[in-house]
């Protein structure tokens, strides 16, 4: 192990504390004994990790990462992030249960876990904490670390940040604070949709299934169609739930699914905590069954129409109104937590039969890309959704993973074999038995 030049310490010019930004100010409040908010994001590397470096690599990075580097607090009227007084959380061997519920109390204070198995490293982020952008660019500055520790030249760059720069205040920034600027209302109705059922897992239990396309005949397909990835994969998960609402034949109700939209592009930010909102595409199979090509027209055109940067910003400063509003602002704690708490209990997921999450192409130095086989994205599983779904791009190999809390497996083995009939070849790996 060659001996790598110390990272900065932190720097005492930055808050001690800060407020959670808009999209994390409801997750404390959703937090139950049986669900938390919480995403993994993974690195397959081609040699088995050595635990003590990776440790050592994680304590080098947390001064980078002051986002990363908080513990929850309640206050009397919202909840706050501080810094954590531990150095830094433990690393430990791959769990069955990945993104089981957070405690606050638990693992130092700290809101994300790192593990490791055989050639993989994998952070379990809460999602108060960050998106999918932010807990992958934290990742693969840790990976980047461990592989200069391990005496690799690994240049910085795309998701790797450098650990002895300082810092931004553009990286801490709230940024829907910073760009909520819209007058105009956007109203929400969307109906309670269909979901699918089966025998349900233990609770905090997930069957995990993944596929490795190739992305670049995935692109020939939905280039000759006209549409992009995420309108391709959103069209086929809606595909597959009709299909299967229609052979229970019962009462049809519409399908949905949600698709997170990275916002940083659209406003130029790089804040690493959260920065996206969702989208819903929809069909209502009461109108007659689809094609699939019709699927992709549908989705493509909603998501596209909806995809507006005054139409989001409009979405954006909604949601900051009831932040903003002071007789809520004021409110304590205690009551606004019951009132998030009951909202979701009532309505949770109710409006989205799946949800669909594409980080995109994971961008690494060009010295690094060597040591990788490929990434996850993992979304935690859901309380009603069946599948909820993750898409991550390294080079050639995009990884589709389902996290699942029934035992079935239909929705995903149809979603392959579809794929497979358009001629791709997919390559799974699942930790069902």
């Amino acid at each position: 192990m060659t001996e790598a030049k110390a990272p900065k310490k932190r720097n005492s010019q930055l808050p001690e504390w800060f407020k959670l930004d808009n999209a994390a100010s409801v997750f404390p409040g959703q937090n139950t004994s049986t669900w938390s908010n919480i995403f993994r994001f993974s690195v397959e590397l081609k040699t088995e990790i050595d635990p003590d470096i990776l440790k050592t690599a994680l304590e080098r990075i947390m001064p980078r990462f002051p986002e990363f580097d908080v513990r929850i607090r309640r206050g009397l009227f919202w909840y706050y992030f501080e810094k954590n007084p531990t150095k830094c959380p433990s690393v430990n061997p791959d769990v069955k249960n990945p993104c089981h519920r957070v405690k606050f109390k638990e693992n130092d204070g700290y809101l994300f876990r790192v593990y490791y198995h055989g050639k993989k490293i994998a952070v379990d982020t809460y999602h108060a904490l960050s998106d999918g952008h932010g807990a992958s660019v934290f990742t693969c500055t840790l990976v980047a670390e461990y592989l200069r520790l391990l005496g690799h030249t690994i240049s910085t760059g795309g998701f790797v940040l450098d650990i002895n720069e300082e810092p931004t205040k553009r990286e801490l920034e709230d940024s829907f604070a910073k760009n909520a600027s819209s007058h105009g209302k956007i109203k929400r109705s969307d109906k309670w949709v269909y979901h699918a059922v089966g025998t349900k897992l233990p609770k905090h239990m997930v069957n995990i299934t993944a596929g490795t396309i190739s992305f670049s005949e995935l692109h020939k397909i939905t280039k000759s169609k006209g549409v992009t990835i995420t309108e391709f994969f959103a069209a086929l998960l809606l595909d597959v739930h009709c299909q299967k609402q229609l052979r229970e034949k019962k009462k049809l109700k519409e399908v949905s699914v949600q698709v997170p939209i990275d916002l940083r592009g659209t406003y130029g930010s790089e804040t690493l905590r959260n920065y996206s909102i969702c989208l819903r595409v929809k069909v209502d199979p009461n109108l007659g069954e689809y094609t699939f090509d019709e699927l992709l027209k549908t989705v493509a055109l909603q998501l596209r129409l909806a995809n507006d940067e005054k139409k989001l910003n409009a979405m954006v400063t909604a949601n900051l109104g009831l932040e903003r509003n002071p007789v809520l602002k004021y409110l304590p704690l205690a009551i606004k937590d019951l009132g998030v708490g009951i909202s979701f209990l009532i309505t949770a997921e109710q409006t989205t039969t799946s949800l669909l999450s594409n980080l995109g192409a994971v961008k690494l130095p060009e010295d690094m890309k060597e040591h990788i086989e490929k990434v996850y994205l993992m979304p935690g599983p859901g309380k009603l959704n069946a599948a909820r779904c993750g898409i991550a791009t390294f080079e050639d190999k995009l990884m589709f993973t389902f996290a699942n809390i029934y035992e079935e497996n239909d929705i995903e083995r149809e979603f392959f074999t579809r794929l497979v009939k358009m001629g791709l070849h997919v390559k799974i790996e699942s930790n069902r038995e």
